[in-house]
């Protein structure tokens, strides 16, 4: 989805709207899906508006990825481009009566939705269709640039994690979320350190971090 305020010819939406529009229709949508389901917008993992390595995490590692085309912002479609080259499961929705996209999107599913009471009824019933049949056909593929990869004899790309990588990860997840260890921060600066890690998603990219830094290497 796109950030910030967007134009497209005489199509003009704010920021706040399209934050309303995300957390009260696709984000609502989605969850209603299963309450496994943990739903990240791309300015919640990147503040500044640009692609960040952890962005590229999320699209690399998530289980699916929700992209909405209704605005053509150029972040959107190379997070999809990017999406598309290493995975599957990439669900496209737009909205109804949108012509925006600077390239044609026809040979592509895509789900349209409304932004009214009935519309979010439709959309949770549409994708959570999507996920189920995502869940029954795991390995089915749901792009032209995969399909024509697989047509030449290459592969999926293998997404797994390092488990010596992990067990480290696991570790330092530990010993920073020690009680004992949080109640030694005592100066202002400690303190601060400390509610910085009392926050899950800091802690993961923190732990990330010092792991992928190699700083905890024997």
């Amino acid at each position: 989805m796109a950030i910030g305020d967007q134009s497209y010819g005489d199509s003009y939406i704010s920021s706040a709207d399209l934050r309303a529009r995300y957390d009260g229709l696709i984000k609502e949508s989605i969850e209603s899906i299963s309450d496994d389901i943990k739903v990240v917008r791309a300015d919640d993992i990147s503040k500044s508006g640009s692609i960040s390595s952890d962005i590229f995490k999320k699209l690399i590692l998530s289980d699916y990825v929700v992209v909405d085309l209704t605005y053509p912002n150029p972040n959107v479609f190379y997070e999809l481009g990017l999406r598309h080259a290493v995975r599957n499961k990439t669900i496209l929705i737009k909205e109804k009566g949108s012509n925006n996209n600077p390239f044609d999107i026809s040979g592509l599913r895509y789900i349209e939705y409304q932004d009214t009471g009935s519309g979010l009824k439709n959309l949770k019933e549409r994708l959570s269709k999507a996920f189920a049949e995502y869940e029954e056909s795991p390995a089915h593929v749901d792009n032209d640039f995969l399909a024509t990869a697989l047509s030449m004899g290459l592969c999926f790309q293998k997404i797994a994690r390092d488990p010596k990588k992990e067990a480290k990860k696991k570790a330092m997840q530990a010993l920073l979320q020690n009680k004992e260890l949080m109640a030694a921060f005592s100066s202002p600066e400690d303190k601060h350190i400390a509610e910085l890690l009392s926050n899950a998603e800091n802690l993961d990219v923190i732990v990330d971090g010092l792991v992928d830094s190699g700083e905890l290497d024997d």
